[in-house]
């Protein structure tokens, strides 16, 4: 089904669940973005909403749906702040703390914890469909699932009964596989997905931010990519930045696009098929600490905010590897060890919380200078190593809206009422601005 005109989620998730007769359902999420309009404008569509392995959380915008919220975290990561700085607003939610278990952004929550979570959750919905029982999908459907899409927005259906719908965790709408099949017993699960919901919105909202892409490109210029050179993207999510490159480089250079996630890598070829672009971008699956190809492959092997997660020395030794002679390694980082800047006229008091570095990297991951240490040390040459920063000028993009609920859990009533009007004035002389900055290396392998 075409988009017809459709602009924002809302809109597109009204028009879904038009399509699908449902008046009111259970939901399950990771975080709320996508549902804040609809807990704001229209709770009573929401027979409970379950928040598994959340790391935002705002009281204010969860309170018209307190009494049929679930709540579920790690004892560690951003998560555990969150909650301690809303729960006591919010004294008729249900919570579930997971022990010895940190919630980072590529946790994969539900594979890890699924054992634990289908009883509580499953116990919940069962009293919340008691008090608030949930529509019945009008949809024409034989046995096993059925899929579709509706203004943008992918579904799947399986199972019977009153309606669950599953939105995208932050990585993929398939991390809820683990326990579908098993709430599917119980209830008609709709799972969704498309380029519009989740990490692939986030991902892909950031890749077309011009101030993020000013980053990017001073990155690439230092690569110095000439025409008819292969490129190696090593954890091309959603393959934004492949798209922007295509474009960039006139289509000139075949790209290859690697990564570990399946969902990411449907929805980039389907995108990239889409904008005309799948000729010269090829995606695949490829994990950055073990590459499917053989050595001195590619002339560059480049990577965006991917070594956070991984070993590092591993991944830059595979890239390094299946670089040709003479071809270039290019890695950037979020710099977790800068300060960001979030330019609104508040007190140096908030100020000194929310610009606060966001220490989310993995144990054997790089997001800060010792990536400057690692490129000297790896036998590369011709070193071009530099900070550079990204930028969000939109207060209603999605990149804002990811990362602006985080510092919700650090600030007071008093201080996040300061925040909003700060925010409303720095909109209105248009001084808006969120930086945040990333480590940036490129080097030469040794011919």
């Amino acid at each position: 089904m075409p988009d017809q005109g459709v602009q924002n989620v809302e809109q597109r998730l009204a028009a879904l669940f038009e399509h699908l007769g449902l008046v009111r359902a259970h939901f399950g999420v990771q975080n709320t973005a996508e549902m804040d309009p609809i807990i704001a404008g229209q709770p009573e569509r929401i027979a409970s909403l379950a928040m598994i392995g959340l790391n935002r959380l705002q009281a204010a915008t969860v309170a018209p749906i307190a009494d049929r919220l679930l709540l579920m975290y790690g004892d560690g990561g951003a998560g555990v702040d969150a909650v301690a700085a809303s729960l006591p607003s919010l004294p008729n939610a249900e919570s579930h703390c997971f022990e010895d278990y940190v919630v980072l952004t590529w946790s994969d929550v539900v594979a890890d914890r699924g054992g634990e979570i289908f009883p509580l959750w499953l116990d919940f919905l069962g009293r919340a469909e008691a008090r608030n029982p949930a529509s019945l999908p009008r949809i024409e459907r034989s046995e096993g699932e059925v899929a579709g899409e509706v203004a943008g927005i992918t579904y799947r259906i399986r199972g019977g009964g009153p309606a669950l719908v599953l939105l995208p965790m932050l990585l993929s709408a398939s991390q809820w596989e683990p326990i579908v099949e098993r709430l599917a017993e119980h209830f008609c699960v709709i799972s969704l997905g498309g380029r519009y919901l989740g990490g692939v919105a986030f991902i892909d909202g950031r890749g077309t931010d011009p101030g993020y892409l000013r980053g990017v490109h001073m990155h690439i210029n230092e690569i110095d990519i000439q025409p008819g050179e292969t490129v190696l993207d090593v954890g091309c999510g959603p393959g934004s930045l492949d798209r922007w490159l295509a474009r960039h480089t006139q289509c000139a250079n075949p790209i290859t696009a690697v990564d570990v996630n399946g969902y990411f890598l449907r929805e980039a070829a389907a995108i990239a098929e889409a904008e005309g672009l799948s000729g010269i971008i090829s995606f695949g699956p490829g994990n950055a600490e073990d590459l499917p190809f053989p050595e001195n492959s590619f002339d560059v092997v480049m990577s965006h905010t991917v070594m956070e997660e991984c070993d590092a020395e591993r991944m830059l030794a595979e890239m390094i590897r299946v670089a040709r002679p003479g071809g270039r390694v290019a890695v950037m980082v979020r710099a977790v060890d800068m300060r960001s800047l979030w330019n609104l006229p508040v007190s140096a008091a908030i100020k000194a919380k929310v610009e606060a570095p966001v220490l989310s990297v993995g144990e054997k991951g790089c997001a800060d200078a010792s990536l400057y240490r690692r490129f000297g040390r790896s036998g590369l040459t011709d070193l071009k190593l530099f900070p550079t920063t990204m930028t969000v000028n939109d207060p209603d993009g999605y990149t804002w809206k990811y990362y602006e609920p985080y510092l919700f859990s650090l600030l007071d009533a008093d201080e996040t009422a300061q925040w909003r009007a700060a925010k409303a004035q720095a909109i209105a002389d248009k001084s808006i601005l969120l930086a945040r900055w990333l480590h940036c290396a490129v080097g030469t392998k040794v011919v």
